[in-house]
């Protein structure tokens, strides 16, 4: 029998995530959506039952739950219903992060998850550095040695993670520099788009072009390039250091040395095979999906040290000067 999905989406991603479930070998048998009166368009899009609100879509009969959509405005009510769901066996996954400490908007969840931060009960993705061209690339990392200076440029539109992708595009770049680089000193950023410097300003609403610089307690540093708003999809990180560069993206990489020459490189194509959407797009959310379908565990976030990092880029942006990760995580 083939896996079941529940799906949390707006309208407009039906036909990617149509194409996703294809690649999957999965059926869809339930679909909500943000604005109710959008979920009847969006489980007829989809073939799939209606299923009310968040609430009751955690509750449907499914082996998987897709987030693919933000999920704000439920309180204490929607960590109660992810924890019954996780009790009961559901896997659930989320393309829009989830608050993580030191935000406010985390705390409702110790209690139902028992003291867990949401990411550890719902997993985030898809992610660069665990992708398959990036684990591919391990030994390479390895010899590559010390990161001097580094750079993550993310662009994709808005379907790839409905309301707030820009803020899944920093949770992932932010992913890649604390496993590389660890958590940072100071960041600083700037945010322009629809949320300007909000004071509402949250992971899951946020939307727009985000540029951030970070420095670290050793010298090194790095930037961080996103926006939801120039279509199609693309992650890129470029490393630099004593051994010259080192290019990580979903097709692959490339190291070459200070005097030009290419020390070794990979080049991964598409295996996908719709042909409506960004093939690696729909490669990454598979990877990221196939694991939670199978029984496979995968890892949480590092929430400890993405969480300060992540409320540090929201208040930069908010206040227009640098901020410390360490500051807020000692504020909690």
């Amino acid at each position: 029998m083939d896996p079941t999905l529940a799906i949390w989406a707006t309208p407009e991603q039906a036909p990617l995530l149509s194409a996703l479930a294809t690649e999957l070998g999965a059926s869809i048998a339930a679909a909500a959506s943000p604005v109710r009166a959008h979920g009847t368009t969006l489980a007829d899009d989809l073939d799939a039952t209606f299923a009310g609100d968040l609430l009751d879509l955690l509750n449907t009969d499914a082996k998987a739950v897709l987030l693919a959509t933000a999920c704000e405005g439920y309180g204490e009510a929607l960590p109660q219903a992810v924890a019954r769901a996780a009790a009961e066996g559901r896997h659930i996954a989320t393309l829009a992060p989830l608050p993580m400490p030191p935000s406010d908007a985390a705390e409702p969840w110790r209690a139902p998850l028992q003291g867990r931060v949401p990411n550890e009960a719902v997993r985030f993705g898809p992610l660069l550095r665990r992708s398959p061209a990036v684990q591919e690339a391990e030994e390479t990392l390895v010899a590559f040695g010390e990161v001097r200076s580094a750079l993550f440029a993310g662009f994709r539109d808005s379907t790839m993670a409905g309301q707030g992708a820009t803020g899944a595009l920093m949770v992932d770049a932010l992913d890649l520099l604390v496993g590389m680089l660890g958590e940072a000193e100071r960041v600083e950023a700037s945010l322009n788009g629809p949320t300007k410097s909000s004071a509402n300003l949250s992971l899951g609403s946020l939307t727009g072009d985000l540029t951030a610089h970070a420095r670290f307690d050793n010298g090194s540093s790095a930037a961080i390039m996103l926006s939801d708003r120039t279509g199609g999809w693309q992650r890129r990180a470029t490393l630099l250091g004593e051994a010259g560069r080192l290019e990580l993206g979903d097709d692959g990489h490339r190291w070459i040395d200070p005097g030009g020459k290419i020390i070794d490189s990979t080049e991964r194509r598409a295996r996908s095979k719709t042909t409506d959407h960004d093939r690696a797009a729909i490669d990454a959310l598979v990877g990221f999906m196939s694991p939670l379908l199978d029984g496979r565990a995968t890892p949480p976030l590092d929430s400890q040290h993405l969480g300060p990092m992540a409320a540090a880029v929201l208040l930069s942006a908010r206040t227009g000067q640098a901020e410390s990760p360490s500051t807020l995580r000692a504020m909690v």
